[in-house]
């Protein structure tokens, strides 16, 4: 007679062997039953079961005969079916909620955008679920789950929004919220956070296990992996760097503080004060863009020659740096990505942020450190909150992703 013990083993052992052996033909892009049966030390008969439990799923295929030569019977390869299980990922920003299916290897296909500028609270949500409602409606193929990134204190394992500042979100389900609505698994992740897990799953600095990834646009937070693992903290706010109080006696911010970071280096602040600055000096070239100025129109200006662009930036680079030698400081970490609406400044200001992140930080600290300016492409947000379903529901770890993007 089998006991509940041993079919709980039996259970969890066929778990452990159904995503040891799809990790493997993920990573491997196309292998054989005996090429699995090797590398995994299982028996065939249990990498051939496994197989096709897998193949009944819809996630793996059979995609034809090995070539090359050899003895005996030609193996059959084995590759994931990259859109059997689509991820329905969303993007929640300051103006608009981004969609999008992504497909097991990281590609997006089917995109949907809506504003949401002027919203918040439970309008807000609302564009939200109406966008997961249009995504949903469109997939072709039963979904893996659902993951969603937005600023603000998050608990990752909850999918509780403790608090989103700009979007006046607090305390807020969401996980729960969605997963009774659609009855799928759902993954919810700060925005920053997911950019960092974006850049260690498929950036330039994919694999490298401690990162940064500072992001700079209307807010300003900090996503941290630390031995190849996002680190949140123990009150989910690690990188929370935006709402740190920068000089004393400052602006007001929508947190309720005066000074904060945010308040000094987000791109709306930095527009205040280019105007501030343009209102002092008429003569200014961006005099003529006062109506319609941008950070664009700054980065074009300084490099004109124009003092009051050039103080934007100056003094923008300035509390970057500051930033920046905060993070190495604590962190000691090597790889440090700078990306926003603030990369329109250009590569002028990422020297400024090195040299003065030179002179606040420990130079045996700094003299190893990699600090980039990039700008996120629009799908990368989409990408990194697919990342933890992936991780997540199929016990992925290294994501191999093409560099391609196909309608689903």
């Amino acid at each position: 007679m089998t006991t509940l013990g041993e079919k709980a083993t039996r259970q969890h052992t066929r778990d452990v062997n159904l995503r040891l052996v799809l990790r493997l033909i993920y990573e491997l892009g196309a292998v054989s039953r005996a090429d699995l049966a090797r590398l995994t030390n299982l028996t065939r008969t249990t990498v051939s079961d496994v197989v096709g439990e897998l193949i009944e799923r819809g996630l793996v295929i059979e995609t034809g005969l090995a070539t090359g030569g050899g003895i005996g019977r030609t193996p059959m390869l084995l590759s994931v079916a990259e859109w059997s299980r689509p991820v329905a990922a969303i993007s929640v920003n300051a103006d608009s909620v981004e969609g999008a299916l992504v497909s097991l290897r990281g590609n997006v296909g089917r995109r949907i955008s809506r504003s949401i500028q002027g919203q918040t609270g439970a309008d807000a949500l609302n564009t939200l679920q109406e966008t997961l409602d249009e995504l949903i409606q469109t997939a072709n193929q039963p979904l893996l789950g659902i993951g969603v990134t937005t600023p603000g204190l998050i608990n990752a394992s909850s999918g509780m929004i403790v608090r989103a500042v700009g979007l006046e979100w607090a305390d807020l389900p969401l996980g729960q919220l969605l997963h009774e609505r659609y009855g799928l698994p759902v993954k919810v992740v700060n925005d920053s956070q997911c950019l960092a897990l974006a850049e260690h799953l498929f950036g330039e600095w994919r694999g490298v296990a401690n990162l940064v990834v500072l992001k700079i646009g209307k807010g300003v937070g900090a996503g941290i992996v630390l031995n190849g693992q996002l680190y949140a903290g123990e009150g989910f706010g690690a990188g929370e760097i935006g709402h740190l109080a920068f000089t004393a006696n400052g602006l007001l911010c929508k947190c309720g503080n005066r000074g904060c970071l945010e308040t000094v280096l987000g791109s709306d602040a930095l527009l205040h004060q280019a105007r501030t600055a343009i209102a002092a000096n008429p003569n200014s070239i961006l005099a003529a863009y006062a109506s319609d100025l941008s950070l664009g129109r700054i980065a074009e200006g300084a490099a004109m020659g124009d003092p009051v662009a050039q103080h934007v930036i100056t003094t923008a680079a300035a509390a970057t740096g500051a930033a920046v030698a905060t993070i190495i400081s604590l962190l000691s970490v090597r790889h440090v990505l700078i990306t926003g609406r603030i990369t329109a400044f250009g590569e002028t200001f990422a020297e400024l942020v090195r040299r003065e992140v030179a002179q606040r930080a420990l130079p045996a600290l700094v003299r190893d450190t990699e600090i980039r300016l990039a700008p996120a492409p629009t799908i990368t947000p989409l990408i990194g909150a697919a990342a933890p379903v992936l991780t997540g529901e199929l016990g992925l770890i290294r994501l191999h992703r093409r560099e391609e993007h196909v309608d689903a």
